[in-house]
């Protein structure tokens, strides 16, 4: 009679918890996602609200660090143009030596006066890198289809009590975003840039320091970049401007501005 007993006591627990846990991971999911959109909104406010998302273009003028496992490797000027959501120029050096132009899915690159049309594969690394750019994430990326959102808890990053959300998009490419429990601005990105040439895949970091306002618009002065655990580059940002109307001839191969 105690086994009759012992054995349907267990068939009911059983039951009840496959009954149970189905629901219980989708209440979990549902509730995830709303606290994750939740995060993102407040993240989105907190870097000028509407002035944000309709930021037209933005002209930034600074320096460019580059590093490879922590050792600087080279440092050098820059100014870069970005006209949204796929228009990019920049141009490196004093004299301005080497430029980078795309304009979606076409590409070019000026080298001392030479003008050459960018390989298929630089155009892809620009596309990934914007897909993995934090004005580009959550201007465009948020209403993607497929994309769904989580929510990673409180932790700390150096002095900072940040809040995590995940966005998964619809071919599982993985996106961490990190903002400040207090004012909600990013603090960190976490995610991984595919292979490019050579190079392996990496899993890269973002760090966002010395916000200044903008016309209204939170723009991050410095950003620090890491990558496989080593630190790769860094930019300072000497000025900005926004919605100063940058022409589409900015963005097309010429030599000229």
């Amino acid at each position: 009679m105690i086994k009759i007993v012992y054995r349907w006591v267990l068939g009911f627990f059983f039951l009840s918890c496959t009954c149970l846990a189905p629901f219980s991971q989708d209440n979990y999911l549902v509730e995830s996602e709303k606290k994750a959109r939740q995060i993102l909104a407040k993240a989105i406010e907190a870097l000028g609200g509407e002035l944000f998302r309709k930021t037209q273009d933005i002209t930034r003028n600074g320096r460019l660090y580059q590093f490879r496992k922590d050792d600087l490797q080279g440092l050098g000027q820059f100014e870069s143009y970005d006209k949204f959501p796929l228009k990019q120029r920049s141009e490196l050096g004093k004299k301005k030596e080497i430029i980078n132009i795309n304009n979606g899915d076409k590409g070019w690159k000026i080298e001392y006066k030479v003008v050459k049309d960018q390989s298929d594969e630089e155009i892809r690394n620009f596309q990934a890198n914007m897909k993995h750019n934090l004005d580009y994430v959550l201007r465009f990326r948020l209403t993607e289809k497929g994309m769904r959102f989580r929510y990673l808890g409180k932790s700390r990053i150096t002095l900072d009590q940040v809040e995590g959300v995940q966005l998964i998009d619809g071919e599982e490419d993985k996106i961490k975003i990190f903002v400040n429990a207090n004012n909600f601005l990013p603090v960190k990105m976490e995610y991984q840039t595919p292979a490019f040439m050579k190079r392996w895949p990496t899993e890269d970091e973002r760090f966002f320091y010395n916000y200044h306002d903008i016309q209204g618009v939170q723009i991050p002065f410095k950003v620090v970049r890491f990558s496989n655990g080593y630190k790769s580059g860094e930019t300072q940002i000497d000025s900005v401007k926004i919605n100063s109307g940058l022409p589409d001839s900015l963005f097309v191969a010429s030599l000229k501005k």
